[in-house]
């Protein structure tokens, strides 16, 4: 296991960066995929398109994936009829586009050499047939963390588009440079911001960091908008030690002190998903709350 780590590139003899800086082990291969472009969107405006991500093959193959791997959803409120969470490891053609080169560079650039993978989820997006503008609200994605977030982002999002993404189609919208205020948007700001679409070809990703504010826009037109959200996470934002197998011994939980639910994370949201079931938002909004207070 030791050789394992050692193995894992010079991190012993590298200097510590500061935010949106690039490591001297990471610059060779931001040079090699031509990705400086890319770095440079993403200090700007808080996010960013990287063309040519994947073979366009690649993507037929991951939705199929989420299509078959998909369950059912009501459309009425969001559009969004079908929903594949927990997806990491349960298909090939999943781990493929988790793994990219682009993808993997930036994820490291944003989150650190010690990224983790976070949150995989699939969604297929119907022409919306409801009432109102059937948009997704304003958020940034670490709305978990307490405000001001910090200056080194802790969570990177990749939206795979397999059939690539238009403003007509469904979207993701940003509010440009919201980023540097690191801090979610608040109600007011959710309804009169300013959006711009993110629109991408079949084989680029979206990406995005944790403190910009984004949503959707509803489909406007026929077909679906097959879709992988895929977050990469810093590695600090998640406890050493894995206490939570104390939840599921009953007589001691019986028994525990007042006060252990809430240091073994009862109440939170991490690990609730299933490969039948996507996270639990009731405790996410939970979350998200005691976060600042």
């Amino acid at each position: 296991m030791a050789e394992a780590v050692a193995d894992r590139g010079d991190v012993y003899n590298t200097r510590p960066v500061g935010p949106y800086d690039v490591s001297d082990e990471l610059r060779p291969r931001i040079d090699e995929l031509d990705l400086w472009g890319v770095i440079e969107e993403l200090k700007e405006r808080g996010y960013a398109v990287i063309r040519d991500a994947a073979p366009p093959e690649l993507m037929d193959e991951l939705r199929a994936a989420i299509h078959s791997l998909s369950q059912p959803a009501d459309a009425k409120a969001t559009g969004i009829a079908g929903s594949a969470p927990l997806l990491l490891g349960r298909h090939p053609a999943i781990d493929r586009v988790a793994t990219l080169p682009k993808v993997m560079a930036i994820a490291e650039f944003s989150c650190g050499k010690a990224v983790r993978a976070g949150r995989f989820v699939g969604s297929i997006k119907h022409p919306f047939e409801g009432e109102g503008d059937g948009a997704l609200t304003l958020h940034a994605d670490q709305n978990w963390l307490p405000v001001p977030f910090p200056e080194h982002n802790c969570v990177m999002t990749f939206c795979f588009a397999c059939e690539g993404m238009t403003e007509a189609g469904g979207s993701t919208c940003v509010v440009p440079g919201s980023h540097r205020l690191r801090r979610p948007p608040t109600p007011e700001e959710t309804r009169a911001a300013k959006t711009v679409a993110v629109e991408t070809n079949k084989g680029d990703v979206a990406v995005w960091d944790g403190s910009v504010w984004h949503g959707s826009y509803a489909r406007r037109i026929p077909g679906t908008r097959t879709v992988l959200h895929a977050t990469y996470q810093r590695l600090y934002t998640q406890p050493i030690d894995d206490f939570t197998y104390l939840l599921q011994d009953d007589e001691y939980m019986a028994n525990a002190p007042e006060g252990m639910r809430q240091l073994l994370g009862a109440d939170l949201f991490f690990h609730t998903a299933t490969p039948e079931r996507d996270v639990d938002m009731r405790k996410f909004m939970y979350a998200a709350a005691a976060s600042k207070i």
